[in-house]
């Protein structure tokens, strides 16, 4: 039987042969080919390619502007789908463009803008025995990491150009091709600035945010996250993504630190500012990397210390200013950790980036994600500490820290006005009001404390959530004073041009609302507690943009 069967088998392949056919249980079956197409930056619709080989250009700077994708698969049910991330466009999936799929072009032919990244899934019946893959050259990036099955590839966000690009097609499960990768991540997303305040502090805040971890690691810390050196260093830095902004002009940079005898951190910044190519074109014009000095607890901290100017912007003390009254609407932060002793390493446990735009008509809309009731706000009981009763040398001079020694003995840290003073002196500066030097101070005690632009219901937010905050005002107390400053009726000193005080609540009076301070400059203790009217008290806030120290 068994010889029998073999030689019918084999008569029936002689006439399929004959026949110029095969059984289709023993049909020769091709896989399936990917061939696609860029439109490239002067150069226009190259040639296609098949099957992983490079589409674009390489170290000729140039952008592609469309592609066009096909499957070459006659015996499957296959089909294939993509999208592109367009310069002023976005994802042609949230625009009446759609998906484009089996030749289609996607992106733009004569617009000139770039893509700057790419979605592609495979359709069809036969679509899970596959899987395609895909990467992409990014401008300032290299090659990104395989994507695959409608993953993003690219750097939406960032405005670069997308320079190149390998598609290939495996079996289910399969790799993709060995190659240059200059970028683990297939897509690198930038995320936005919400309004204009940021705060990095859990463990996936940094994690995320993570554009370069050199010599440190992030850790678990307290149910949040840290930046912390990697065992054996005594040095390392944590770069961040970049963030897209709304146009700022000024950048303050506050931090939570723990810096042990011997260790030290330097927060620095650079941002891009707003420019147009001479077609009209967005363009970046990046800032050097500006320093904010060095801090730390054990140490004479100090601004000053690295860069702090250049031709797009400069350090002013504790702010970061952009140059001839421009703006930027990019920024990007890095940490560096110093230690003096193997084995010890600072700790980085809150980045705050706070915006503020002071052209006028051009201010940045303050963002709230959630809506208390702020009916009925309680009047903290703050401990009430002068300035001026304390140490004689520096009386006149420590507002700052006062309104911090204030805050702190509310939540039951007993803090010394001069103890805060000499905790946050900045010895660059020779000056004891270096804003994210006294908010560093507070977070050596183990707050979460940063500077922030706020607003009127902003406070108001903190007093129902119990936190008295601080605040920078300018004012004189009579218009009769010789200043050009707004008037407080009933402040405790002529005119002041920069003097922190502490906001401990709100109440009304005849239908008028007035605002409940803690204000150092008190001759006595028993002086301090006072009421402003609120809106002789917003216009002495806004001389400082708003400046706020939040202490939790």
């Amino acid at each position: 039987m068994k010889k029998c069967f073999q030689s019918s088998l084999i008569v029936l392949l002689g006439l399929c042969l004959f026949a110029g056919m095969l059984p289709a249980a023993i049909m020769a079956v091709e896989n399936p080919s990917v061939s696609y197409r860029t439109h490239v930056q002067n150069d226009g619709w190259q040639e296609f390619v098949t099957d992983g080989i490079m589409s674009g250009t390489s170290g000729r700077s140039l952008r592609l502007e469309g592609i066009e994708v096909k499957l070459d698969a006659p015996d499957y049910d296959l089909g294939i789908t993509y999208q592109t991330h367009i310069q002023n466009i976005g994802w042609e999936a949230d625009t009446d463009r759609g998906w484009q799929s089996n030749g289609a072009m996607s992106g733009t032919e004569g617009l000139s803008y770039r893509l700057e990244a790419i979605q592609i899934n495979l359709t069809g019946a036969d679509a899970a025995g596959f899987d395609v893959y895909y990467q992409v050259h990014a401008q300032n990036m290299g090659w990104l990491g395989w994507a695959k099955n409608g993953e993003s590839s690219g750097t939406a966000g960032y405005s670069y150009r997308l320079e190149g690009i390998h598609i290939v097609i495996v079996p289910k499960g399969g790799n993709p091709p060995t190659g240059t990768v200059d970028q683990d991540a297939p897509f690198i997303e930038r995320k936005s600035v919400l309004g204009n305040l940021m705060i990095q502090t859990t463990g996936s805040d940094f994690n995320e945010n993570a554009m370069g971890l050199d010599r440190v690691e992030i850790v678990a810390n307290s149910g949040d996250g840290a930046i912390v050196l990697k065992s054996g260093n005594q040095s390392g830095v944590y770069t961040s993504n970049i963030f897209n902004a709304n146009s700022f002009t000024k950048a303050v940079l506050s931090w939570d630190t723990d810096t042990p005898d011997g260790t030290l951190v330097q927060v620095e910044a650079r941002v891009c500012e707003n420019a147009v190519d001479a077609n009209g074109l967005s363009t970046e014009n990046w800032s050097d990397w500006l320093s904010w000095g060095r801090w730390g607890t054990t140490i004479n901290r100090s601004s000053g210390v690295g860069v702090t100017d250049g031709p797009v912007a400069k350090m002013d003390v504790d702010t970061l200013v952009v140059k001839d009254g421009k703006t930027a609407n990019k920024i990007q932060y890095r940490v560096i950790l110093h230690s003096g002793n193997a084995g010890v390493t600072p700790t980085v446990r809150l980045i705050s980036v706070a915006l503020r735009n002071a052209n006028p008509g051009q201010g940045i809309t303050k963002v709230f994600t959630d809506n208390p009731d702020l009916s009925n706000l309680p009047i903290l009981n703050v401990p009430q500490l002068s300035q001026m009763v304390r140490e004689p040398s520096i009386a006149d001079s420590i507002c700052s820290p006062t309104s911090v020694a204030m805050i702190l003995n509310y939540y039951g840290t007993p803090v010394q006005p001069e103890g805060a003073a000499w905790g946050s002196y900045d010895y660059g500066y020779q000056d004891f009001g270096n804003w994210p030097f006294n908010t560093a101070y507070a977070s050596s005690f183990g707050y979460h404390a940063y500077v922030d632009y706020s607003t009127i219901e902003g406070l108001k937010r903190e007093i129902a959530g119990g936190h008295p905050a601080a605040v920078a005002v300018a004012y004189k107390n009579s218009a009769s004073v010789n200043a050009n400053l707004p008037v407080i009726d009933g402040a405790p000193i002529r005119s002041t041009y920069g003097h922190l005080i502490v906001v401990c609540g709100f109440t009304q009076e005849n239908g008028t609302e007035y605002i409940i301070i803690n204000d150092p400059a008190a001759s006595s203790d028993a002086g301090v507690r006072v009421r402003y009217r609120l809106d002789q008290f917003a216009a002495a806030w806004a001389e400082s943009g708003n400046i706020t120290y939040i202490i939790h």
